[in-house]
């Protein structure tokens, strides 16, 4: 026989524990003597083992009780309906914790891009994140080809931990800030020849899918932005300082030739 103090010793367990296990009818001692001292056998370890690993597992103490205090056919079969609830549980953890991770990317990434983060913004991204995934599917398959569409779904997406995400978050925060240089200054530039390097690279060189892609995504007069920091007015300035690139860069070929 153990004392409370020697099984707390030998497994690791508190005495405040262990006496806690014992008023809830959790681990009760084998025998308590007339002082009071309660005392404990090799089977209340082998319990008390029991009662680790389950807690291990994710049980609570009121479904150890339950399951120890049960016979061995209804145990099988309260076994099953825990583990599968503690599974469950965990699969819907992991997608709460999935989308907390995309919307905090989100985040990020829209910080690096504005230097600030909204409440507006934020709830902003909850709704794009709650969006229903057949009406992406539905708004693709009416304007893009199969080809098309494969391009579009490995294009940089803020909620990813996709390094070329951040790229673009940056670039963009360039371009807001340096909107009030001309087209033909060195910065105005310097920028286009990244938005159409990034560009080319990741629509795959093709140029007619970036004309495309960049019309639907413009947003309608009036209406709200279709891409996150892509309003009316950074897009046309987008295509101020691109179209100013383009068409020096085809007359520098044009001399050289």
């Amino acid at each position: 026989m153990y004392s409370i103090g020697e099984l707390s010793k030998n497994t690791n367990i508190s005495i405040r524990t262990l006496r806690y296990y014992d008023e809830i009818g959790l681990l009760k001692p084998a025998k308590v003597a007339d002082s009071g001292y309660r005392y404990y056998s090799n089977e209340e370890i082998r319990v008390l083992q029991h009662i680790a690993a389950l807690k291990e597992l994710g049980f609570t103490l009121a479904s150890i009780k339950e399951m120890l205090s049960t016979g061995k056919d209804s145990q099988e079969q309260r076994w099953r309906d825990y583990l599968d609830f503690e599974l469950g549980a965990i699969v819907e953890e992991r997608k709460r914790l999935d989308e907390m991770e995309k919307l905090l990317q989100t985040a990020r990434h829209a910080f690096e891009m504005k230097g600030k983060i909204e409440t507006e913004d934020i709830f902003l991204f909850i709704r794009s994140l709650q969006s229903p995934f057949e009406a992406r599917e539905t708004f693709f398959a009416q304007h893009f080809s199969d080809h098309e569409i494969n391009i579009i779904k490995d294009l940089p997406d803020l909620s990813s931990n996709d390094p070329r995400s951040m790229e673009w978050a940056k670039l963009m925060r360039k371009v807001k800030e340096h909107m009030h240089e001309s087209p033909s200054s060195i910065i105005s530039q310097k920028l286009a020849a990244q938005i159409v390097e990034v560009s080319m690279e990741w629509f795959q060189h093709d140029e007619q899918l970036i004309d495309k892609y960049w019309s639907l995504i413009r947003p309608e007069e009036g209406m709200e932005t279709k891409v996150y920091g892509m309003d009316a007015e950074v897009m046309e300035h987008i295509d101020r300082i691109v179209d100013y690139y383009l068409q020096h860069l085809q007359e520098g070929d044009g001399n050289d030739s």
